[in-house]
């Protein structure tokens, strides 16, 4: 686990128990897609709409989260 970032990394919400996937960091700036946004267990039709790419600054996204850690590809 790290703190750090890198792409392709799958990333945990320590205080919210959310995941998601980095797909770009540059700087201080990741963007990361994540899927469960309505909080319920969907078909797999619903859960494929229920998706989102965002860009944050990784202190936002660590203050979002209330804490994250990664697991970088090697």
């Amino acid at each position: 686990m790290s703190s750090t970032p890198k792409v392709g990394a799958i990333f945990s919400g320590i205080g919210v128990k959310h995941v998601g996937i980095v797909i770009f960091v540059k700087d201080n700036m990741i963007t990361i897609q994540k899927d469960n946004l309505d909080g319920i267990t969907n078909t797999f039709q619903d859960a494929k709409k229920d998706w989102q790419t965002t860009t944050y600054s990784l202190d936002t996204l660590r203050n979002l989260y209330c804490g994250i850690v990664f697991a970088n590809p090697k």
